[in-house]
Parts: C-alpha cells; sequence; structure tokens
C-alpha cells in the first residue's frame, strides 16, 4: 500500500496582506527615511516629479522580493491518501528563522505534519472531502504563524470527483 498524493499546498512565510504591509513599511524608510535633513526636499521631489520616486519605488520592490505569490512560499504540504487516511508531508527549509529571500531549499520535514484522519465509511465524496478539509484545518493548527493557501483548493474541491481519485492506482 503506497501513498497516493493528491494536491500540493503551498505555505507562506506571512500572509499577502501583512507582506504588502511590510514591503510599504521598508519603501517608505528607504525613499523618505525619518532621521533624514532631506526629508522635505524628497517629498517635494515627489511632488514636482512623481516619475522619479515612482521608478525608485519600483527598484525597492523588486529588492524586497518582488510580488507576494509565489517569492514567500517558505513550503508545501504535500496531501495524499495511505489506505483509508489522509495525511499530509511537509517540506520547508528547516531552519529556525525564516526570513525574506529569493533562495531557498525545502527538505521533507515530516511524512505527516498534523495527526491522520480517517475517512468515514461509507466512503463518498462527501465524507473524502470532508476528512480532507478537516486535515487541512489540523495543519493550519501545526503551523500557527504561517499562512496555508487554499484558494485553488477551494475553488477546485466541489468540482473533483474524490471517490474517483481515492480509488485510483
Amino acid at each position: 500500500m503506497g501513498y497516493k498524493y493528491f494536491y500540493d499546498l503551498p505555505v507562506y512565510r506571512l500572509t499577502e496582506q501583512q507582506y504588502y504591509h511590510e514591503r510599504e513599511k521598508y519603501i517608505e524608510e528607504a525613499i523618505f527615511p525619518r532621521n533624514t535633513p532631506n526629508l522635505e526636499q524628497l517629498r517635494q521631489l515627489e511632488k514636482d516629479k512623481p516619475s522619479i520616486i515612482n521608478a525608485l519605488r519600483l527598484r525597492h520592490e523588486i529588492s524586497y522580493g518582488g510580488a507576494w505569490k509565489f517569492n514567500e512560499i517558505i513550503g508545501y504540504i504535500r496531501l495524499h491518501f495511505l489506505g483509508t487516511q489522509v495525511r499530509g508531508a511537509y517540506f520547508d527549509p528547516n531552519k529556525k528563522r525564516i526570513v525574506r529571500t529569493r533562495c531557498r531549499t525545502l527538505d521533507l520535514q515530516t511524512l505527516k505534519l498534523a495527526p491522520e484522519i480517517d475517512i468515514e465509511h461509507p466512503i463518498s465524496n462527501t465524507t473524502i472531502l470532508a476528512a480532507v478539509t478537516q486535515y487541512i484545518q489540523d495543519c493550519r493548527r501545526e503551523l500557527p504563524r504561517r499562512f496555508i493557501d487554499t484558494e485553488l483548493f477551494d475553488s477546485l474541491s466541489l468540482h473533483i470527483n474524490w471517490l474517483a481519485l481515492f480509488n485510483s492506482k
């Protein structure tokens, strides 16, 4: 009996909203440092020649790490069936402190991030989806300061023939 992998959930360092908020603070401080004697001149330059400040903003956005989507992923939960159980292997960089960076190597940390969930009998599309959804919720409790992106999963999950997927080899 082997694993039947069926979905990879990305895990982010922080939410999209938190990322863009931190990025905006970083850019503001980089372009308009609080303790500079030229602060008023820089603010005036923003009004007089906004294209210069916009170019600086763009440069700092790129140097900060670009867009949140894909660039802030710090791990994956690889969902799979094992017999009549739902489990999720967890891959992350295996570091004490995870900061923004463009280069990461993800290693398998555990074959079972949260305790397995048994699919209730009789096994059906509804019971399989309920077990998978519960497992994802349990993973959120295991990673309290991380953001598990279920946007695509949520939009697809009601359209999947879970029973056929579960029974496939």
